[in-house]
């Protein structure tokens, strides 16, 4: 069964664009990628790749709806990182990862939103 999450960054203006991911949302999964692999550099080059299927080490090896099946390129925008938290879960989303503009990764399951890095380390 799939772990739905989407994973964000917040532009300099302040607003927050993300993707949607289908499998391995989780922390252990998804959640250490991130904080490993991703900085601002290669997240936009991810987020640039729209929804997504299943998440690589880089862009490169992620499995993109748009670029490699060749569906419609989506992706969403939100005004800031509060409206973010706020508004993923709508949909069936388990877990939301953000990057701020000072490249700090946040995550939330829906309650609060914690620092990755604190999540990873106190197995959240």
């Amino acid at each position: 069964m799939a772990t739905r999450s989407k994973i964000a960054i917040e532009n300099q203006n302040g607003t927050v664009t993300s993707i949607y991911c289908h499998w391995d949302g989780n922390i252990d999964s998804n959640g250490r990628m991130l904080i490993d692999n991703y900085n601002t550099t290669s997240l936009n080059e991810l987020v640039e790749l729209g929804n997504i299927s299943s998440l690589g080490e880089t862009p490169d090896d992620t499995i993109a709806y748009c670029r490699d099946r060749g569906e419609d390129l989506n992706f969403e925008t939100y005004p800031n990182i509060e409206t973010l938290f706020e508004d993923a879960f709508d949909i069936g989303i388990e877990y939301v990862y953000c990057l701020t503009k000072d490249e700090i990764w946040l995550v939330s399951d829906g309650g609060p939103v914690i620092e990755l890095q604190v999540a990873i380390e106190e197995g959240y």
